[in-house]
């Protein structure tokens, strides 16, 4: 008897199911090059850039190594709770090797009950995508030596607002307990909300959160590596940036002029009046929103004349371009057109955040 040859108009409308085909039934080799087309995928298979996190590998670190409690340090990553130090830490490499880089934070308070943890929030813009869509978190945690308490996944809402997901009406999606898995050695942690992410969202972030603990042992501490939120509900493998693409989305939050040992320029200044500067300065990127501007070190204006500007100010300040305002000096010479520069000092810095 011949044998009829099978083919798709024979087989019924969804007789082939998953249950039918053996484990590792179907591999690579049996797959015909070109055999599975993009219109073969479903409209939920991500594709392009999946990671909505800003600096999710924690390799850009402007304002500093190191800090404390109730602040950015790691350029997107806030730090908040009680008490903890929040520091820069070599990633291990050997694991992954997607960066130079770790987060460390670590609880360094006695008092009972307490907590430790970072923070990043997306702008609307960003978090739109979600609306009406499952996400899923993922990223790599390892725990000190003395690490005591509790430490959970979390990823949050706001519909109220555009602001951080820690204050106003904030809707928490899920909360994931991997105090029990956790150990010294770095391991990948997922979790991913039950239902979809309202349509009306202002914006979504995720927090990592060391509750429960005390005690000031320098090893109470958890750190962290490759942080991924994703549409979906499946964690897909860490998706890395270029180092310049992943330092300018960072400078949309914040930025710093300065704190290096040479003269440079910041901005040509006009009406240069007796102890007053003022000038436009574009920034370098399109921030968020209107900067918040704070000033160290000493300041000058090429060509000698002495050191003016130890009140910096903003008019007419847009998320584009800016109008400084330095008062309060001495010297200079009324309607002289000016190039302001810091001294030559580390320290000196102009600081522009953006941030929530």
């Amino acid at each position: 008897m011949a044998i009829r040859k099978v083919v798709s108009r024979s087989i019924a409308t969804d007789a082939v199911t998953t249950a039918k085909v053996a484990a590792d039934a179907i591999t690579n080799a049996k797959i015909a090059n070109d055999a599975i087309q993009v219109e073969n995928f479903a409209g939920t298979v991500p594709f392009g850039r999946r990671n909505a996190l800003i600096n999710g590998d924690f390799q850009e670190w402007q304002r500093g190594t190191t800090g404390t409690v109730n602040q950015y340090v790691c350029d997107r990553w806030y730090g908040w709770g009680n008490q903890l130090n929040q520091s820069q830490q070599q990633a291990e490499n050997a694991t992954h090797n997607s960066g130079r880089f770790a987060l460390r934070i670590a609880h360094n308070d006695s008092t009972s009950s307490t907590f430790s943890s970072i923070a990043q929030t997306l702008e609307t813009k960003d978090a739109a995508q979600f609306r009406g869509k499952k996400a899923t978190f993922s990223i790599d945690v390892k725990k000190g030596s003395a690490f005591t308490g509790s430490l959970t996944l979390q990823i949050v809402t706001r519909t109220d607002d555009e602001g951080t997901i820690n204050t106003g009406t904030r809707q928490v999606l899920v909360t994931e307990d991997i105090t029990s898995s956790l150990t010294t050695s770095l391991q990948r942690f997922t979790c991913t909300t039950s239902s979809v992410c309202a349509q009306n969202i202002r914006t979504i972030g995720v927090n990592v959160n060391h509750t429960g603990t005390s005690g000031t042992d320098a090893n109470n501490f958890f750190q962290v590596e490759r942080a991924q939120l994703e549409i979906g509900e499946h964690a897909t493998a860490f998706e890395t940036q270029s180092a310049h693409d992943n330092l300018q989305a960072c400078k949309r939050y914040y930025y710093k002029l300065g704190g290096d040992t040479a003269y440079q320029t910041v901005n040509t200044v006009v009406n240069f009046t007796t102890g007053t500067m003022l000038g436009f300065y574009a920034h370098p990127v399109q921030m968020r929103t209107a900067a918040n501007i704070s000033k160290t070190g000493n300041w000058s204006v090429l060509g000698g004349d002495t050191v003016v500007g130890q009140t910096v100010s903003a008019d007419q300040n847009g998320p584009k371009t800016i109008q400084l305002g330095f008062s309060n000096g001495s010297g200079g010479t009324s309607g002289r057109a000016a190039t302001l520069r810091w001294a030559n000092n580390i320290n000196a810095s102009l600081q522009f955040s953006a941030e929530f």
